[in-house]
């Protein structure tokens, strides 16, 4: 708080007269003047943000490095099993979710706060989408027992590909046309700084859109369970899994933090749990792929895939006939008595 008069001569009429300090500056009792308040938010300069922006960049250039190595090998098995497109809009979703922590850094204004979730989530989408496209297509090969997949099955992953990340556009658009974010100062009691934050983040619309993306998570772990007989070549199955738990681990560990309303936490917390995810996404789907491209090249060739393709087959063949087998000893054994 201020006090009228002159700073160096204090008598009893000036000092009746004090004056509140405004509301973004502050004031010990008694003092003749009034100072700026210290705004907090996740500035780019601490070290914490310096720390969280050094690994997104080195996971963009990570996500550069895969994408560039498995163009180099497009005619490859492993290439060619990436399923094109599907490659494509994984690397790019994946992309996006690291590109939205920049979001999270700096002072809040009103459209980093209406776009820096919605960013996420979109993104994210875009990459369960991508895995689920590709389980999806591989089943479908995998499913026809004579002859080729339909031209529904054929097209199938595109129509996945499609509709699951639209949903989530819609879901975001409704979310920033009927309940949108925005920026705030909040001013602590007695406290000489203020806050800049975003509020409104972690509503309705944040919930539906966390629960899409749940929702997508579990479809890709039920996926993963089905392809996870199929051969290696062309199953994700152990990665998929792990990434799915992780996915669930970091976000319903993280939502207590993410509603509790201390904006720097909050901001923290939001950014290490779309790194964890992201790495997640890249790491346990691709690093071992990548490994056997430039370490054990032996193991991307037609001939080892129609190696594992054929132990899988007898392996398929020798399970069937022993079903064959043990129908045959229970009809025997009814037919006896």
């Amino acid at each position: 708080m201020g006090v009228a008069g002159d700073s160096a001569v204090f008598s009893s009429s000036a000092l009746e007269s004090c004056w509140s300090c405004p509301q973004d500056e502050w004031s010990h009792g008694g003092q003749a003047s009034c100072w700026k308040k210290a705004v907090v938010y996740l500035f780019w300069s601490e070290p914490t943000s310096v720390v969280l922006i050094m690994l997104t960049l080195v996971g963009m250039a990570l996500t550069v490095s895969v994408t560039a190595l498995y163009v180099k090998h497009i005619d490859t098995p492993i290439g060619k099993a990436a399923g094109g497109p599907i490659f494509y809009c994984h690397m790019a979703s994946l992309l996006g979710s690291f590109a939205s922590v920049f979001l999270f850094v700096g002072e809040p204004t009103g459209w980093k706060c209406k776009l820096r979730w919605p960013a996420f989530g979109v993104s994210f989408t875009l990459c369960l989408a991508s895995i689920l496209a590709k389980c999806v297509r591989i089943l479908a090969a995998f499913a026809t027992p004579v002859g080729r997949p339909t031209k529904l099955q054929r097209s199938l992953y595109l129509i996945v590909l499609g509709i699951l990340p639209t949903l989530q556009c819609i879901i975001c658009f409704l979310w920033l046309l009927l309940d949108s974010p925005g920026v705030r100062h909040s001013y602590p009691r007695k406290a000489d700084y203020l806050v800049i934050e975003c509020f409104n983040e972690t509503g309705i619309g944040f919930s539906f859109s966390m629960g899409y993306l749940c929702a997508l998570a579990f479809c890709c772990l039920t996926a993963a369970i089905k392809t996870h007989s199929l051969p290696k070549i062309f199953s994700d199955s152990q990665g998929i899994s792990l990434m799915m738990v992780t996915f669930f681990a970091v976000w319903l560990s993280v939502m207590p933090a993410l509603e509790s309303g201390k904006e720097q936490m909050v901001d923290m917390v939001a950014v290490v749990s779309i790194l964890l995810s992201s790495y997640s996404g890249l790491a346990f789907l691709f690093f071992q792929r990548c490994y056997v491209m430039l370490f054990r090249p032996h193991r991307n060739t037609t001939e080892w895939i129609k190696k594992t393709t054929y132990a899988y087959c007898q392996k398929v063949a020798s399970k069937a006939n022993l079903i064959i087998q043990l129908d045959r000893s229970t009809t025997t054994t009814d037919m006896s008595t």
